[in-house]
């Protein structure tokens, strides 16, 4: 059969159900990728409601042609990367997703939040909560502020106050400063360990000796102290948590 015959005859064919894929092309920075559209559409709200606009002719709608992608703007094209590989391994449960690290997670948790991907998002919170190291408390602090992962808050806070180290200036930026004063105050309730050092002088004049004592207050083992103690709800209470 001749392609010409194939062409003529094309439009009176039937779309099998389930194996005949509908592509999409974007553009992405300096890019082109051309991927299924059902993932996107299985997964994202956003992109549900954008492939149900009204569509014109094939050769003008965006997306139908490598001359006419989808031209996606404010993100990288490595972040869009991260998306698909995230989103092609939960879809067909290939190891090629198992190869993203932490700052890759964290570009589908971008993406993900940004076109409402729900599962893919909650996958992604899941995977970068466990182990606990794969994000330092500081960062998760502002990953729950700016994705909006309530979750992470207390857990977060609890460990910033219990650690030995004081809340640098910078990480106070990062966190807000509102938020760093918030989370010195939490860490004043650590225990102060009273300890009464008694100094003898002895005053001696023509007529009297006096003696005089003196107290300081020093600071416990901060590192042993701080982990017996029960800051979640004065955490609760000061962050409205």
């Amino acid at each position: 059969m001749s392609d010409s015959t194939v062409s003529t005859t094309a439009s009176s064919y039937s779309k099998h159900s389930e194996f005949y894929t509908h592509t999409i092309t974007f553009l992405v920075e300096d890019s082109l990728f051309r991927i299924p559209r059902e993932p996107l559409e299985a997964e994202s709200t956003v992109f549900r409601d954008m492939f149900l606009l009204p569509q014109g002719e094939s050769e003008t709608v965006e997306g139908q042609s490598d001359t006419c992608p989808v031209i996606l703007q404010g993100i990288s094209k490595k972040e869009f990367e991260s998306l698909l590989r995230a989103l092609m391994y939960k879809k067909h449960g290939t190891n090629r997703g198992l190869d993203l690290d932490c700052d890759q997670w964290i570009s589908v948790l971008k993406l993900s939040t940004m076109w409402e991907f729900v599962g893919l998002r909650n996958a992604v919170i899941q995977h970068l909560d466990i182990p606990s190291e794969l994000v330092d408390p500081i960062d998760k602090v502002v990953l729950a502020l700016q994705y909006n992962i309530r979750e992470w808050l207390l857990p977060a806070f609890l460990a910033l106050a219990q650690r030995p180290a004081l809340i640098s200036i910078e990480e106070g930026r990062r966190i807000g400063f509102e938020n760093a004063l918030k989370l010195a105050s939490v860490r004043e309730k650590l225990r102060l360990e009273m300890v009464v050092e008694e100094f003898t002088f002895t005053y001696k004049d023509r007529t009297r000796t006096q003696q005089y004592s003196t107290r300081r207050l020093v600071l416990g083992d901060r590192d042993k102290e701080a982990e017996n103690l029960g800051y979640t709800p004065f955490i609760r209470e000061v962050f409205g948590l």
